[in-house]
């Protein structure tokens, strides 16, 4: 594919067509590990009492998860995203209050797995 069908998959979606899946060689990336980042609650009981507050603020939770497979040495692996010491999860998160779920998705992909702007570095492949 070239860069011009980078959302050929969405396109296809959201036209009722079989989903396209988009590969781009494992080279054309790097791989680094950001600063970890500190969890919002300090225990279990107040991450439940956050939710619950933010349910009656903003109504039932919408979320969206991005599935990245890489497959490396004759193997797929699936990207997951450690929080915590013990705690792994699919790259993705809460939605905005009428958020469209694809541009939530690539927000937060955005989010997560860029580098810092700092040491951000735009190149075409």
């Amino acid at each position: 594919t070239n860069e011009h069908d980078t959302y050929a998959g969405e396109r296809a979606y959201l036209q009722g067509h079989a989903p396209v899946v988009n590969l781009y060689h494992i080279n054309n990336f790097t791989f680094k590990v950001k600063e970890a980042r500190l969890e919002k609650d300090a225990s279990v009981k107040g991450r439940l009492k956050r939710m619950e507050y933010m349910y009656h603020k903003e109504g039932i939770r919408q979320s969206v998860e991005g599935v990245l497979l890489v497959h490396q040495h004759n193997h797929p692996h699936v990207l997951l995203l450690q929080i915590g010491n013990t705690f792994w999860k699919l790259p993705g998160g809460r939605l905005k209050p009428g958020e469209d779920p694809m541009e939530g998705l690539k927000r937060k992909l955005l989010n997560k797995l860029a580098p810092p702007p700092s040491q951000a570095v735009v190149s075409y492949w």
